[in-house]
């Protein structure tokens, strides 16, 4: 739960529970998870509470430790129990030492357990009258089941026990011995190096794991987004208000299968036209795309784009997920003898450094750039041994790790999409599969059918120690254009650097006369073969250099091309770039020289001002762009003058990222100096909105990408602005006049974790967590409501049938008359506070036999904390 502006402190002036000065500027609300609790548990029927609460994050309170509060004497109380079981004789603890145990019998709680300074979690404990702690083997086995070793983790379970618990003695025999801070309340446990599980660490920085809970999304949600054009002509062969544009997408998602949907509607016709329509389904745990509709090919090697009307399926991590590295991630494993500091670097760039137990570990999971990756692991232990592990390895983007496969297959009929839709009675096939050998090759297929023509091909990638080599060799039959073949091979080697990284790149593709794609009619390629070699270098932080090559053999009744190209750039100063071309080129025009200057002066982070001269055209360009803000209020801005030869043009384009819209406007204007007038002029208005729809609410805002959130204030809150993922004075998405919040850019598959809050909230009003985390579906929407008319913190104090205040007891408060039910809890001097309550009357019940009953008159509040005074048992037991 959260509470906005104020948090509680139980220590402070007489009352003892008095709201606490506002957080610092900048911090309007204080979060708690929802499922806060007092930990650990508390387990003990002879005890009336807790033997011991170890701080409640809900409140903050803090109670002592390990004191046991006796239950109210009454009649049916029972005899004390003779202990469980039997324990070595313990000698009794030395005076300034505290008694865990006074009641005379053996009570169980729960300890956490830590591994050095590492926290592991809690497990269940037994203690003796005489102080004697016994643990529970099978706990500590799960809680240990990832630190050790498979043989070691066999033993612990096999260790002798009565009733399940055993003596700290007993793992101590077996080589894992625990230490008991009587004080804390903790164990530490040492674990030898031998003993450890193998670890596995992976060093890029980003959160792929799925761990733990994540919303829902809802069962049903739809949008559609709205994009719209308008031109006003103030000069050209037609003036004044051209006909409007629109463009429409949107989706509905019905528990797993999302309908999705594009059209247009162009005001020159008055007339809409649907542009593509299909039903999606996503196998996430077989990580397959079901598609039946109006689908697109995706396309590998010499493949064509194919349109068509039928099924697909899909196996693409980059569609489904996103988070996995399918590239080979790299690999070293080691083993720590004690305490180290590990630190991972990546082509001379620190990525992260890691404090580790000793143990064996493999670490995984570069963060590898496209190229080279010179890699380097430097371990430093607490001696001040210092110890390098240095490996070099290259990854091309189309490389898939070993094991890995990606496929498509679609199979329908052939469709045009040039205005509207129009489906043939022609069969279509396309698909391809690749899959990844090894960590160094990837090999793969792939076909295509359509009237009766077809193409065969096939590819290769690998990775060696100096560079990724590749290649595609593909045939094809076509019925106007016989057979033909092409080819293509490529070399690359990038290593990464701001001083000394370099590139090179080799390309050689060679095609039959009659090579072509399917849905070609009679291709007549000029060229046997093209070359192109490309090489650039860092010459230090401030400057590079790179050269370029190209050279295509032609057929006869075509000409030879040829070209180079050098290039220089240097940072003058800080805010300064100069880049300079030069390009020699010889071809069907004869020779050709010509160079490119470009001058670019930074002013601040999001301001630059382009001078650019092409002497190929003779053209002049003046620019200057800038942007400011965040979220909602972002805005950008450019204006270009060109001067060439023959014409003059004066560009210049504004946006603004409204609440509900995007917004943008341009103007172009083209003047002749052939004429001596303007030739065209016009200005162009750009709106681009949606709406969105799911768990019973309608939200307006900015065009949807793939999932989306509404995020709106409950019921009796209309008065409460949410605002989202705030940052930089600003915020991504904000509830208002126009209804709730909208949210609109949530990746499908991707774990996020979206912000939350209420600046104008009253100091009561609980918003929940404050987040929603999500790990969404295709299309999926999201509904959060923000706050309740469960606002007020009700503070007060309980007293016992005696008279005296009610100390450290456990109960509830449930609303007379409504389902509302809330845990609370008093301190040393009665004294409670019970959040999530609202003004009305409610029924007190704390532990106790029989329960104590109070009844709770909590009165309207503008402050959102009441305060009730001294509260006093009802006749009700």
């Amino acid at each position: 739960m959260a509470w906005s502006s104020q948090a509680l402190a139980w220590d402070g002036p007489a009352d003892g529970l008095t709201p606490r000065a506002a957080l610092s500027p900048g911090i309007r609300s204080w979060q708690a998870p929802r499922d806060a609790a007092p930990r650990p548990r508390c387990i003990p029927r002879p005890l009336s509470v807790c033997a011991m609460i170890r701080g409640y994050s809900g409140l903050g309170a803090v109670l002592d430790q390990a004191e046991e509060v006796p239950a109210p004497t009454t009649a049916a109380s029972p005899a004390p129990e003779p202990p469980q079981q039997a324990a070595p004789a313990a000698a009794p603890p030395p005076a300034d030492e505290p008694r865990l145990n006074r009641t005379g019998r053996t009570m169980t709680i729960v300890v956490p357990v830590k591994d050095g300074p590492r926290m592991l979690g809690d497990v269940d404990a037994q203690i003796t009258p005489d102080d004697a702690l016994l643990l529970s083997v099978e706990g500590l086995a799960t809680l240990l089941s990832r630190q050790l070793s498979t043989d070691k983790l066999a033993e612990l379970r096999s260790t002798p026990a009565q009733d399940g618990f055993a003596p700290l003695a007993a793992f101590e025999r077996l080589g894992l011995p625990l230490q008991f801070d009587k004080r804390s309340l903790e164990l530490t446990l040492t674990i030898a190096t031998q003993d450890r599980a193998l670890r596995s660490i992976g060093i890029a920085a980003r959160d792929r794991d799925t761990i733990g809970e994540f919303a829902a999304p809802e069962d049903f949600s739809a949008y559609v987004n709205i994009r719209g054009s308008l031109d006003y002509i103030h000069k050209g062969s037609n003036t004044g208000f051209d006909d409007p544009f629109f463009l429409f997408d949107g989706a509905a998602r019905l528990g797993g299968v999302v309908l999705e949907s594009e059209g247009q509607w162009d005001g020159r016709d008055k007339r809409f036209r649907r542009t593509g329509s299909r039903l999606v389904y996503d196998d996430a745990k077989r990580l397959i795309r079901w598609t039946a509709g109006d689908v697109s090919s995706q396309n590998r090697g010499f493949q064509g784009s194919m349109d068509l009307a039928g099924l697909g399926l899909t196996r693409s991590y980059a569609l489904l997920d996103p988070q996995r590295s399918v590239t080979p991630r790299g690999g070293r494993t080691f083993s720590l003898d004690r305490d180290a500091t590990v630190e991972a670097i990546v082509n001379g760039r620190m990525v992260r450094t890691m404090r580790l137990q000793p143990g064996t570990y493999n670490v995984s999971d570069f963060p590898f750039a496209q190229g080279g990756n010179d890699v380097e692991l430097v371990i430093t232990d607490d001696t001040g041994r210092r110890d390098v592990i240095s490996f070099t390895m290259f990854i091309e983007r189309s490389q898939l790790a070993a094991g890995l496969s990606e496929y498509s297959l679609n199979v329908g009929v052939l469709e045009t999409r040039s205005r509207g839709i129009d489906y043939s009675n022609d069969i279509a096939l396309s698909g391809f599969y690749r899959r990844g050998l090894s960590d160094r090759l990837t090999l793969g297929g792939n076909f295509q059918y359509a009237n009766k023509a077809y193409l065969v091909g096939s590819e290769i990638v690998l990775g060696t120690d100096w560079g990724t080599i590749g290649g595609d060799v593909a045939f094809s039959h076509l019925p106007a254009g016989g057979n033909g073949w092409a080819a293509n091979f490529s070399l690359e080697r990038v290593t990464q650097g701001t001083a000394n990284g370099s590139s090179l790149i080799a390309t050689v593709e060679a095609r039959s006369r009659r090579f072509g794609a399917v849905g070609q009619l009679a291709p007549d390629n000029p060229y046997q073969y093209n070359a192109m070699i490309s090489y650039n270098k860092s010459i230090d932080e401030g400057s590079f250099v790179g050269v370029q090559a190209r050279y295509a053999h032609a057929r006869r009744g075509f000409a030879n091309e040829r070209s180079v190209r050098l290039s220089y750039g240097r940072r003058l100063d800080r805010a300064t770039n100069l880049v300079f071309d030069a390009e020699w080129s010889r071809g069907i025009r004869g020779d050709d020289k010509s160079f490119r200057i470009s001058l670019v002066r930074r002013f601040g982070i999001r301001s630059s001002a382009r001078a650019e001269y092409d002497s190929s055209n003779d053209r002049v360009r003046l620019g200057y762009q800038s942007s400011g803000g965040y979220g909602v209020g972002a805005w950008s801005g450019s204006a270009n003058v060109d001067i060439g030869p023959d014409t003059r043009s004066l560009n210049a384009n504004g946006s603004y990222v409204a609440n509900r819209a995007d917004l943008s406007l341009a103007h172009t204007t083209a003047y002749s100096t052939q004429t001596d007038s303007i030739s065209d002029q016009r200005t162009s208005l750009r709106v681009a909105s949606s709406l969105a729809f799911a768990g019973g609410s309608f939200a307006v805002g900015r065009p949807i990408s793939d999932g989306f959130a509404i995020i709106r204030p409950y019921k009796s809150g209309q008065g409460l602005k949410v605002e989202v993922e705030q940052s930089q004075g600003s915020y991504q998405a904000r509830s208002g006049t126009f209804g709730p919040a909208l949210y609109p850019q949530i990746g499908s598959y991707s774990p996020r974790t979206l912000v939350y809050d209420v600046p104008n909230a009253s100091a009561g009003l609980d918003i929940g967590t404050g987040s929603l985390r999500v790990l969404p579906p295709y299309r999926a929407g999201y509904v959060v409501s923000v706050g309740s008319d469960y606002n007020v913190m009700a503070i007060g104090q309980l007293t016992a049938p005696n008279g005296e205040p009610l100390e450290l007891r456990v109960g509830y408060a449930t609303e007379i008359g409504g389902d509302r039910r809330v845990e609370l809890f008093t301190n040393r001097q009665g004294k409670f506070a019970i959040s999530g309550v609202k003004a009305g009357r409610w029924r007190i019940e704390m532990s106790g036999t029989p329960p104590i009953v109070y009844e709770l008159d909590i009165a309207e509040t503008d402050s959102g904390i009441a305060r009730v005074g001294t509260i006093t048992p009802t006749d009700e037991r």
